[in-house]
């Protein structure tokens, strides 16, 4: 058993901590710590050379490994990005407990109790790795690979960091459907735990990737001039709405997800987890349980990966052998840097911040359904029926013009030749955080308001209303203690 820890700020690049184990004393550093001791007695010279070295070894930056499900980060990313998928749309991916790729049998973890209709934030919260494989063919792998490169996965970071390695991919002209399944959600592929927390850094950062570095600042003992690194901005990957669905989709995955046990109490916590198998022929390296955890989850301070190699405790599964660990790690960091807490103890939230994530929903009647879709982009449109976007007149839409929606709120056009309405039913919101809140209502294709912060006390129209789609339910938000 072994594992990693790296801590990076995401705004800079800087890495604040890292750590491995085995560690060994850097005061006595030809001395062999506990678990190479035996074998160094009974070692030859150029074996106890080869152990030294093997101990020395920072595999944060010189190993590779399969990273999992915490790689659904990185397909997710290019899916919402190119607008292969959405983040609400209802039933877009199907798990039936496996899917059959070029003749090969993948399971999904819930295999025995498979996870049905799913949208993508519901997909990535419950880490199914069917609905991926499905969303990795929609992306397509020449695509994907174009991301992987913008990411960084094809460079060293350059993080002046001792003998740094880099990735292994599948070569894209060689790669078939059972590469491109296994790839989405993140084996069969080697990267190093610091080109990944730089990836996912990057979505934390808005979109931007930037370079890691280690040395904040070097003090000259002669002159006593010191100076400042400059944190170096790489590129940018992904649009700042992109990153922001994303970072959305993380804190999901916290309070209704797989990731539950990252959570930190009065803090915004968003996160994967991740569980690779060792590849066929070296079972013997065991699992891989991991977790990357993010806070908060707006203008985040600090992204938290934990790796566990081969983990001994009977259980191998990423949010439950190191999400507590996250946890711990962020709950100590949070605390001891005095950073706000932005919520009602015990009740994480975001209200605040995504109030201003909200947009006026402007008017788009009489005006083609070509026009409409670009006066909505922030919007996810819907139109029933078979229609000419660029002559049909929108003769009505719902919601009414001028409400205050969140980016991706579901907006259904009507025609002449088409005024269908479906419906849809309220359900009970009472003691959800708005993100829960939200969440469960676009599963529907409904939309929020909000008034207040922390639980949801009162929801307007009431649970087990039928109402058309897209019909805005109004609730009202009260500190946790003051609900029960």
């Amino acid at each position: 058993m072994g594992g990693n820890v790296i801590v990076m700020e995401p705004s800079t690049g800087n890495i604040l901590a890292m750590a491995t184990y085995p560690d060994y004393n850097p005061n006595e550093p030809f001395i062999p710590n506990d678990a190479t001791l035996e074998q160094w007695y009974h070692a030859e010279p150029e074996k106890r050379n080869q152990l030294l070295y093997e101990m020395w070894r920072n595999t944060a930056v010189q190993s590779t490994f399969e990273p999992g499900s915490t790689f659904k980060f990185i397909t997710a990313a290019a899916a919402l990005e190119e607008g292969v998928a959405t983040m609400h749309a209802p039933g877009v991916f199907f798990c039936s407990g496996t899917e059959r790729s070029s003749n090969v049998e993948i399971s999904c973890w819930r295999r025995h109790n498979p996870h049905g209709h799913q949208s993508l934030n519901e997909a990535f919260a419950g880490s199914c790795n069917p609905a991926f494989i499905q969303l990795g063919r929609k992306i397509g792998a020449r695509t994907l690979y174009d991301y992987f490169e913008a990411f960084g996965f094809f460079d060293r970071t350059g993080a002046s960091l001792y003998a740094e390695s880099n990735s292994v991919f599948h070569n894209i002209d060689t790669i078939v459907d059972v590469e491109l399944a296994t790839m989405s959600f993140g084996q069969r592929l080697d990267i190093t735990p610091l080109q990944l927390i730089t990836a996912i850094s990057a979505i934390a950062n808005d979109g931007v990737l930037m370079q890691p570095n280690i040395v904040d600042r070097v003090r000259d003992t002669n002159t006593n001039v010191v100076t400042v690194t400059d944190p170096i901005e790489v590129r940018q990957v992904l649009s700042s709405r992109t990153a922001e669905l994303l970072m959305e989709m993380s804190e999901y995955t916290i309070t209704d997800g797989t990731g539950s046990r990252a959570s930190v109490p009065g803090f915004v916590v968003g996160g994967k987890s991740g569980t690779s198998e060792p590849p066929v022929g070296r079972e013997e390296e065991g699992f891989i349980a991991s977790f990357v955890g993010l806070s908060p989850v707006i203008d985040t301070e600090l992204v938290v990966l934990v790796i566990i190699y081969n983990p001994t405790a009977g259980n191998h599964h990423g949010g439950q052998v190191a999400g507590p660990v996250v946890s711990q790690i962020l709950s100590d960091i949070l605390i001891y840097r005095g950073s706000s807490t932005n919520v009602t103890m015990g009740a994480p939230q975001t209200t605040n911040a995504l109030a201003r994530e909200l947009t006026i929903l402007p008017d788009v009647r009489n005006r083609t359904i070509a026009e409409a879709r670009r006066l909505l982009p922030s919007f996810t449109v819907h139109v029933y029926g078979e229609e000419d976007e660029d002559t049909t007149i929108v003769t009505d839409q719902l919601p009414h013009p001028g409400v205050n929606l969140f980016g991706g709120a579901n907006i259904f056009l009507s025609t002449e030749n088409n005024n269908t309405r479906m419906s849809e039913t309220v359900p009970n919101l009472r003691g959800m955080s708005l993100t829960q809140a939200r969440n469960a209502l676009a599963s529907r294709n409904l939309n929020i308001t909000f008034t207040g912060q922390g639980v949801v006390m009162h929801q307007e129209p009431p649970l087990g209303s039928n109402v058309p789609q897209g019909t805005v339910v109004n609730v009202r938000l009260m500190p946790q203690t003051e609900v029960y």
